[in-house]
Order: C-alpha cells, then structure tokens, then sequence
C-alpha cells in the first residue's frame, strides 16, 4: 500500500490541494458557491469566443451579475482566465488521487489517469476547449500558478513512470521524460481532434483502446 511519502502520491496530493488564490478575497456577502458559478460562466465565454476576444461584460452576463462584481474575486480578465484550469485541474488529480492509492500497480494508476483524462474532458467540454486549444498550447503562460497546474500533468506521468521501473513493472531503461511525452501527446492529441473535428465521435468507445494500446508499448517498451 503507498503512503504519503511515496514520490508519485506526495506530487498527486500537492497538485489537487493547489495554493490560495493571489486575487483580493471576496466580499464576505458573497459565497463560494456564487464564485464557482462565475468560473462555470467564464469557462462558457471563454470557449465560445477564446480569451482574448472574450469581454468581461459578456461574462458578467452569462454570470447574472455586474461586471464590477467580477473584480471582487479576480483583478483581471486573465486571472479570471487562468484560474479555471487551475480549478478543473486540481479536480482531475483529487478525483485520481481518491481512486490511485487502493490500485495495485502503477500500470493501473497511470492507465486511470490517461482514461480519467480523457473522460474530464469529454465531460466537461468548454474547459477542455479552454485548456487544450488556448491555454495548454501558449508558450507565453507567465502566471506561475497555471504554469505550475499545467506542469503537474507531465509531473504525474513521470513520477509514476519511475515508479513502475523501480518496482520492476517495465523497463528500467525507458526515459521517463521521452515516454511520458509519447504517452502525453497522444491523449491530448486524441482530445485536441475530438474538440475540433468531433472525431472521434465516441470518446468513450475511443479511449479505452487508445489506453490500452499506449499500456501494450509501455509493457513492451516499443519506440519509448
């Protein structure tokens, strides 16, 4: 059973637990739950129009409330933006965290959280458009926050490759760097197809043969 000190878990359980937020606190008449709607309005806006088209007034709209209410939680147009993968992120590792520790292998846990990923996202489609088509492509993310959120997802993958050579489950001689970029970039390449041309139709159907088919490379360390 893994504990806490274990480097893999250690990194999930930093990433779902994500620093407070840097912007001003909300007044105390506004309650959490009326800053979540915000964000699920944003991400709406967000993907329809992109972040830089995208006007504060629109998602004050959306949100049901005046713009200038907007600024009692985020102080910008871009702060508002970048919190919401950092939000949805840290859903994804805590939703994996819960499920990891009780798998026996590591070759389970990352086969869950290449599905996971794929299923957060078909889930939640707006977000996905968010992050894969703008904010995970910018070479230019300077907020370290969202960097950092963003990062994470490479980290995971790595952290539990090393782990799976170490327990003797593949290959000592894979690069965790080199095979974790295989294995990312064929999910989000598969997510980033899905957003823009809807293919596949069935992510669903898609994913788990995609999964297994990346797990059978790992297993026999083909082109990784």
């Amino acid at each position: 059973m893994p504990t806490r000190d274990d480097p893999w878990l250690a990194l999930l359980t930093r990433a779902a637990n994500p620093s407070p937020d840097p912007s001003p606190d909300p007044k105390q008449q506004r309650s959490r739950q009326r800053k979540q709607e915000l964000l699920a309005a944003a991400t709406r806006i967000f993907a329809r129009d992109g972040i830089a088209k995208a006007k504060m007034a629109d998602v004050a709209k959306e949100a049901g409330i005046a713009v200038s209410s907007i600024y009692d939680y985020y102080p910008s147009k871009e702060a508002l933006a970048y919190e919401i993968p950092i939000q949805r992120l840290a859903q994804l590792y805590d939703a994996f965290l819960q499920q990891a520790a009780a798998l026996p292998t590591m070759r389970d846990r990352l086969a869950l959280f290449l599905t996971m990923t794929a299923d957060h996202a078909r889930e939640n489609p707006d977000w996905a458009r968010l992050l894969y088509l703008e904010i995970w492509p910018s070479v230019l993310i300077e907020e370290a926050r969202v960097r950092r959120s963003v990062d994470d997802f490479g980290r995971i993958i790595v952290a539990m490759i090393r782990e799976g050579a170490r327990r003797g489950e593949w290959s000592a001689d894979l690069d965790p760097h080199r095979t974790a970029t295989i294995l990312m970039g064929s999910i989000t390449h598969m997510l980033i197809t899905w957003l823009l041309y809807r293919r596949p139709h069935d992510l669903a159907a898609a994913t788990g043969p995609m999964v297994d088919q990346l797990m059978g490379m790992l297993d026999r360390g083909v082109g990784l």
